[in-house]
């Protein structure tokens, strides 16, 4: 399956950074970490480093909302919103605020509530997966009848 930031036009590309900064701006924390993770985030997609002074990187939700309504492919809004809503969960901290606007702006582009709401537990569901696997790393082994359990049998070597 490509990946479909790189599918994006340019115009498109533009704007799921736009988006992508209007999440990192949600918390004002790190404006250093938040630029760096743009600049990847635009080198992925293949806009230039130039391109980011172009970028509004501090808009409003409504504001947001009408430069995302250049965007006609159905697709694209979708995995715009898809990653927006993954970047808010991934700290851990997602706060009704946040919610409530992510909502209003996939309404915005056309997006139906089912679908904004499997998004949001599509997102949730990856950090659960994420925190499952740290535990597994982490967790104590213990031994019986000489086999290593951790979580699942494992033969004696």
């Amino acid at each position: 399956m490509p990946d479909m930031c790189k599918l994006l036009d340019e115009v498109e590309k533009k704007l799921y950074i736009q988006g992508l900064a209007y999440v990192l701006g949600m918390n004002k924390r790190d404006p250093k970490q938040k630029k760096e993770y743009l600049l990847a985030q635009m080198a992925e997609t293949g806009l230039s480093e130039s391109e980011y002074k172009k970028i509004k990187c501090n808009c409003k939700t409504d504001a947001l909302i009408k430069d995302l309504e250049q965007i006609t492919d159905i697709r694209a809004k979708r995995y715009i919103l898809r990653e927006m809503i993954l970047l808010a969960v991934a700290d851990h901290e997602l706060q009704d605020e946040e919610v409530e606007d992510l909502h209003k702006i996939g309404k915005g582009m056309g997006i139906s509530e089912e679908k904004i709401n499997d998004f949001f537990i599509w997102a949730a569901r990856g950090i659960e997966w994420q925190l499952e696997g740290i535990k597994l790393v982490e967790e104590e082994e213990t031994t019986k009848g000489g086999l290593i359990l951790s979580g699942s049998a494992k033969e004696k070597p």
